[in-house]
């Protein structure tokens, strides 16, 4: 700001400006053993921005980032928009071939990357120039220099509401990874609509040990908007996790289904009572989990909440509502519409199911450079989640699994979850699977795939009459595989595309002579 002129703009990096401001010595950022405060967090995010505008970045270029989560995080998330500049994380479990193919959607100015992915990138020079990258700096060697050495940012480069500031790629669940782009006024809304909705408080003091380059990153947002202070783990380990809620007085952290199982096994015999609130995610949670979780944790509230990668937030289940109306996502958050559409098109009733249809002010703007992706899943103001739903008579919404996961089988529509949350009412199984493959008979025959307790043991044909008690005929699986583990995405869901390739690649294998 310069001459009269006082406030901060509604811009993303203003939510770092504020806590650097409002509460300058407060605890901002701590991680492997190091503790910034907020004004050095802004200071060193300034000298970033400087940086890179001295390398020639200008507003509208993107800054990537592949890493694991690490403090530098922070200040390069709210650093890249002081310049008008977008930031993008990847996905650290990518391999080159993967991380190639979003940095040639997104075309980067610059790269900046953990030592791991630094090796890769070195012996790939031609590729990185492919994908207009003119300069790569590593997080423990060149990046380092590169901030000390800066002058700060003067004055911000000036951006509006509409402006892009993140690029979230989507897992590929259901194909390739698309870019989502979210604007600083979206991120804003996020921000406040999670705070409003988690009850978060401020200072509160949360453990992210979740992947940041997914959509967990939106929990930076309201946490930095509440000056609250960000304790980072580069990767989940539920010991750990319990060690640094003891040590670091952790107030909050967020979770998905099957972190939070770890997490449960693990407990100490006392909870820490710094320990306030659990919010979760991503996935669906098993009525057992949630129960147990709450019996071990009475004075824990575990908040749920429903988004994706291009619709940060969206419903919310409160604390108090849990087992009450368990099993459903809860109802939409504040500023929030939802509406259930058909195969046609046609809106549908409570009590029916249809895809959900979503709109809010945290929406995101479309895919990078991806005009045709962009219109497909758009409808009217609002998007199209690809996720089945249903509300209830009291409007809370019930998921009913992807659209495109929908199995067809003799003619019957059978949802996965349905048949996954009826396997898993089995006491020896902890997680199920469920996929339709090709069939000449049926179409498409039902598959499941279970992962049992620890020193269980179950035979398949139990398992089938299990579930004879609980579904009808075509919904029955036709096979059921037991396996050690399932594949999952970055934060934790099931990738069903994954297994039925698997399954479909393993059916296709020619069968050696005996």
């Amino acid at each position: 700001m310069s001459g009269g002129e006082h406030g901060l703009p509604l811009r993303l990096d203003g939510l770092l400006a504020r806590a650097a401001l409002t509460e300058p010595e407060r605890d901002a950022v701590v991680f492997d053993g190091r503790t910034l405060t907020w004004r050095e967090v802004h200071e060193r995010a300034s000298r970033l921005a400087g940086a890179l505008a001295e390398l020639g970045v200008v507003k509208g270029d993107r800054v990537a980032l592949w890493t694991t989560n690490r403090s530098e995080f922070v200040e390069i998330f709210f650093g890249v928009p002081q310049l008008g500049a977008i930031v993008s994380p990847l996905d650290y479990w990518w391999n080159w071939e993967e991380a190639q193919a979003a940095l040639g959607q997104i075309q980067p100015r610059v790269l900046i990357v953990g030592t791991a992915q630094a090796r890769i990138v070195a012996s790939s020079a031609a590729a990185v120039r492919e994908a207009g990258i003119e300069h790569v700096f590593c997080l423990d060697d060149s990046y380092q220099g590169l901030v000390a050495g800066a002058a700060p940012l003067g004055e911000p480069v000036s951006v509006t509401a509409d402006d892009p500031a993140l690029i979230l790629f989507t897992s590929g669940s259901t194909g390739r990874s698309k870019g989502a782009v979210h604007t600083h006024g979206g991120l804003l809304a996020a921000a406040t609509t999670m705070c409003l909705e988690l009850g978060l408080r401020d200072g509160e003091r949360t453990l992210h040990f979740l992947p940041l380059f997914s959509s967990c990153l939106e929990h930076l947002l309201p946490l930095t908007l509440v000056r609250g202070t960000h304790v980072l783990l580069s990767q989940f380990d539920a010991r750990v996790v319990w060690e640094t809620v003891r040590d670091a007085a952790i107030t909050h952290f967020d979770a998905v289904p099957t972190t939070l199982r770890r997490i449960l096994e693990a407990a100490p015999d006392r909870i820490p009572s710094s320990l306030r609130l659990i919010s979760y995610a991503s996935e669906r949670m098993p009525t057992p989990l949630i129960t147990a979780l709450i019996e071990r944790m009475p004075a824990v509230s575990f908040v749920q909440f429903y988004g994706m990668i291009e619709h940060l937030c969206l419903t919310v289940l409160g604390a108090s509502e849990q087992l009450r109306k368990i099993g459903t996502v809860g109802h939409p958050m504040v500023g929030a519409e939802l509406y259930l559409v058909d195969a046609e098109n046609q809106l549908v009733e409570n009590g029916a199911t249809g895809e959900i249809v979503a709109r809010s002010p945290t929406l995101f703007a479309g895919y990078w450079g991806d005009a045709a992706a962009t219109a497909q899943v758009m409808h009217g103001q609002g998007m199209r989640t690809g996720d089945l739903g249903r509300f209830d008579d009291e409007g809370f919404l019930w998921l009913e699994g992807r659209v495109k996961e929908v199995i067809k089988t003799g003619g019957f529509t059978v949802i996965p979850t349905e048949v996954e949350g009826a396997l898993m009412a089995h006491p020896q199984v902890t997680d199920a699977a469920v996929v339709g493959v090709p069939d000449q008979q049926w179409g498409e025959a039902v598959h499941a795939f279970v992962i049992l307790a620890p020193q269980a043991s179950v035979a398949e044909t139990d398992l089938l009459t299990f579930c004879q008690e609980r579904l009808a005929r075509y919904k029955r699986p036709k096979v059921i595989h037991v396996v050690a583990d399932l594949p999952r995405t970055g934060i934790g869901k099931i990738a069903r595309r994954v297994v039925r390739e698997r399954l479909i690649a393993s059916a296709n294998q020619p069968k050696e002579s005996r």
